[in-house]
C-alpha cells in the first residue's frame, strides 16, 4: 500500500497560535482553502483507490476538491486531532507554555501516559489512532490511499509507524497540507518516500 497522508489546511486558529485539538471544530481560512486547491492541483492526476479524512471539517474541506472530482471521503473519528484538554481553545499562556514543556520532556523521557487535564495522553492517542491504520492497510493491500488527518495525530503516526517511537515525535514537521508518502510492504515494513512535503504551495 502507498499511504499519502497530509495535514489539514491552514485555520484562523493556526495563525493566531490558539490550542485546536479534537474538541475545536475550525473551518480553513482563505489561506487554507488556497493550499486545498494548490494540493488539488499538484496532485489531481494521481488516481487513489480510497480517500479518507477525520470527523473534523477542517480535513473535509481540504479534501472538498476531491470529493467534488469525484471521489467519496470517507470520515473516521480516529484520525482526529490529539486531545488537548483544557488548553483547547486558548491562546498560549505562561502556566500553559510551562505544562507542555514539561509535558513534552515527560514524552521524550518515554512517559507516553502522562497527558494534559481532560485530554489525552499519546498512549490513548495511538489506541484509537493504531486499529484505522491496521483496517486500511489490511483491505487496501497493493493500492494508493490518500489520507487528511492534523498535526499531532501525524507526527504521531509517523513516529510509530516508521519505527521510531514517540519519544521522537517532536522531530517531525507538520506544515498545512505538507505531505508525507509512505510506503507499506507486506512483510510489515513501512518506508518513507516522503516527509512534510510542499513542492505543491511553492507559488502561494
Amino acid at each position: 500500500m502507498l499511504l499519502y497522508l497530509i495535514r489539514h489546511g491552514q485555520t484562523d486558529y493556526n495563525i493566531q497560535g490558539i490550542v485546536q485539538g479534537g474538541g475545536i471544530d475550525s473551518d480553513l481560512n482563505a489561506k487554507g482553502r488556497a493550499q486545498a486547491e494548490a494540493f488539488y492541483a499538484h496532485y489531481h492526476q494521481t488516481r487513489f483507490d480510497a480517500v479518507y479524512v477525520s470527523s473534523l471539517k477542517r480535513t473535509y474541506q481540504t479534501l472538498a476538491p476531491w470529493e467534488e472530482s469525484g471521489y467519496q471521503l470517507q470520515a473516521d473519528p480516529a484520525i482526529d486531532e490529539f486531545r488537548w484538554g483544557w488548553m483547547e481553545g486558548k491562546k498560549p499562556t505562561p502556566e500553559m507554555n510551562e505544562e507542555f514543556t514539561q509535558l513534552k520532556a515527560d514524552w521524550a523521557a518515554g512517559q507516553f501516559h502522562r497527558k494534559i487535564r481532560g485530554g489525552e495522553s499519546p498512549e490513548e492517542a495511538w489506541n484509537r489512532i493504531q486499529p484505522f491504520f491496521e483496517r486500511v492497510a489490511k483491505a487496501h493491500q497493493g493500492q494508493r490511499i490518500l489520507v487528511c488527518s492534523h498535526g499531532r495525530t501525524s507526527r504521531i503516526v509517523l513516529s510509530q509507524l516508521l519505527g521510531y517511537g514517540m519519544d521522537q515525535m517532536s522531530k517531525f514537521s507538520h506544515s498545512n497540507t505538507g505531505l508525507n508518502v509512505l510506503r507499506f510492504y507486506p512483510n510489515g515494513k513501512v518506508q518513507a518516500e516522503k516527509i512534510n512535503d510542499v513542492t505543491h504551495l511553492e507559488k502561494l
